[in-house]
């Protein structure tokens, strides 16, 4: 690659090897230079692409790279920005109210209530952690859960990923422009969160493009889309993904890469049935199954058992 990244340290070669939290990446010359214009900017980065095609797991390698928190939300039809930001947990509080009056005991304060989103854990995660408040109240107060993990230490960076905002209503994607602009936003109870100003964010966003987005949230973004992985890239990630086996068909040793170059065109001929045929093309994670199976129970890509392999990982019935 003959790009030298300027806002992250991207490994050797573009592969990122994986760890604990990610799996594996293989970064091209494109990704790397919008990643970087993303950080450039301070915009979020609008990633598009078919199923497989990496758009989710680029933010968790480009978090493990940094070595920084990650957050994430998958964006649903129910999804409203007090989701993302605050809001507070009506339900509970009712619940708590009966309990309380019922033991003649005093009710939790307000902010107990409060419910987290990834934009407050990502700028202000200490008082995320205490739902806003100033006091600990022991055994009756719940802390809310992370919607990722936070690196800790003094490492003022993190990368957000909302995922799918095609399912979101269609109002939330100019709803995010005020936390996004401002990097800040009130709290339910009318206090202000607001980022530091050394906060290093990267906000990632995908789409599968199942709708038009607003023009206003469209032009705040940098925009990546990914093509799906032709055979040389399917053989590179299979090479990274399911390093640990070692294929072994009729007991003689082989070379991996047969293998993965077999399947991968035998994944690239279902894809191409499957748009022929107005159905849904398997994912990069289905030809890696596909692989994993042939190398745990001794096949080749040919043959009954291999046609069975086909339709349990690849040609899937078409309403799956």
């Amino acid at each position: 690659m003959d790009y030298s990244t300027v806002f992250y340290m991207l490994p050797p070669g573009g592969i990122w090897q994986g760890d604990e939290h990610s799996p594996p990446y293989l970064f091209t010359r494109e990704i790397a230079i919008r990643v970087d214009v993303a950080y450039a900017t301070r915009r979020p980065l609008l990633v598009s692409g078919p199923p497989g095609s990496g758009k989710s797991t680029l933010a968790q390698a480009i978090a493990g790279i940094q070595q920084s928190s990650f957050l994430m939300h998958t964006l649903t039809s129910r999804s409203r920005i007090g989701d993302l930001t605050a809001d507070v947990d009506q339900l509970q509080r009712l619940h708590d109210a009966q309990a309380a009056a019922k033991k003649d005991i005093e009710l939790l304060p307000d902010w107990a209530y409060q419910r987290p989103g990834l934009f407050w854990w990502a700028f202000e995660s200490g008082s995320a952690s205490m739902r806003g408040g100033d006091r600990d109240l022991g055994e009756r107060f719940t802390k809310p859960e992370v919607p990722g993990y936070l690196k800790d230490g003094n490492n003022p960076e993190a990368v957000l990923l909302l995922d799918e905002i095609d399912k979101a209503e269609p109002d939330l994607p100019n709803d995010l422009l005020e936390p996004l602009d401002r990097r800040g936003f009130r709290r339910p109870d009318g206090k202000p969160v607001s980022a530091p100003e050394d906060l290093k964010l990267l906000v990632v966003i995908t789409t599968n493009k199942e709708r038009a987005l607003p023009a206003a949230f469209l032009r705040r973004c940098v925009s990546l889309e990914l093509d799906a992985p032709g055979e040389k890239m399917l053989i590179d990630i299979a090479k990274h993904h399911v390093r640990k086996y070692k294929w072994d068909r009729d007991n003689k040793s082989r070379d991996n890469t047969t293998l993965y170059t077999e399947v991968a065109r035998k994944y690239l001929e279902v894809c191409s049935t499957a748009r022929d045929q107005d159905r849904r093309v398997p994912g990069t994670s289905e030809y890696l199954d596909a692989v994993r199976a042939c190398l745990e129970l001794n096949v080749a890509p040919d043959g009954e058992v291999w046609k069975l392999i086909e339709t349990a990982t690849l040609n899937k019935a078409p309403d799956t």
